[in-house]
C-alpha cells in the first residue's frame, strides 16, 4: 500500500438495486448537505455497535438524506432500496469515511461530553448549635 492510498483510499465497490455503485471517501463540495444530513445521527454512528434497525427508526430521514449525497443519488433512489440494502450502504458510507468519522467526527463529541466536576465539601466556619 502506498501513500497515496493511505491518503485516498480505493473505493468499494457494491452493487445496489442491481446498479455498481463505487463508493468513495466525501469530497470537501459534499461534506456541508452531509454534515447537515448526519449531524443528529453522528453520536449513534461513533458507537462501537450500531443498531442500524434503530437508527432507522429514530433518525432513518437524516441518515437516508446523508447516504444519498455521499453516494450522488437522488434522495428518492435511496428511498426506492429494500431495507437490507439501504442498511448495507449506509454502513458502507460509513465505513468508506470511517477516518472522517474518527479523526474530526469523534473528538468533537469527546469535547461536548465533558465531566461535571461537584466541588468538594468544605467544612463550614463558625459555631455549632450545642445540644444543651
Amino acid at each position: 500500500m502506498s501513500d497515496l492510498d493511505t491518503l485516498a483510499p480505493a473505493s468499494v465497490k457494491l452493487i445496489v438495486a442491481g446498479e455498481a455503485i463505487a463508493l468513495k471517501p466525501l469530497k470537501v463540495g459534499q461534506m456541508p448537505a452531509f454534515l447537515r444530513a448526519v449531524s443528529p445521527v453522528m453520536q449513534s454512528l461513533t458507537k462501537p455497535e450500531i443498531d442500524w434497525i434503530a437508527l432507522f427508526g429514530e433518525r432513518g430521514d437524516d441518515l437516508l438524506a446523508a447516504v444519498a449525497i455521499a453516494v450522488g443519488k437522488p434522495r428518492d433512489w435511496v428511498d426506492d432500496l429494500a431495507a437490507d440494502e439501504a442498511i448495507l450502504l449506509a454502513a458502507k458510507v460509513i465505513e468508506v469515511n470511517a477516518d472522517f468519522f474518527t479523526r474530526t467526527v469523534i473528538p468533537k463529541l469527546d469535547g461536548l461530553i465533558t465531566p461535571i466536576k461537584v466541588p468538594a465539601l468544605e467544612p463550614t466556619s463558625g459555631s455549632t448549635p450545642s445540644s444543651t
